[in-house]
């Protein structure tokens, strides 16, 4: 038992600095945020916008 959550740990905290420390092929990664994983950034489309204009997450990206 203690084993496995042992196992599972140290996965998980693998595949966090995995995610937190990036590679890439050329050593510069494109801007942006990198968002949550697995969830990217849905959660910021997903809030509501109150007003009737364009919704600022969507501003934001057609300002990049």
């Amino acid at each position: 038992m203690w084993t496995v959550a042992l196992c599972l740990v140290t996965l998980l905290i693998i595949w966090i600095r995995k995610w937190k420390n990036p590679k890439c092929s050329n050593g510069v990664l494109p801007p942006g945020s990198m968002g949550l994983p697995l969830i990217g950034e849905t959660l910021h489309l997903i809030i509501p916008s109150y007003s009737l204009d364009l919704h600022p997450f969507i501003k934001t990206r057609l300002q990049r």
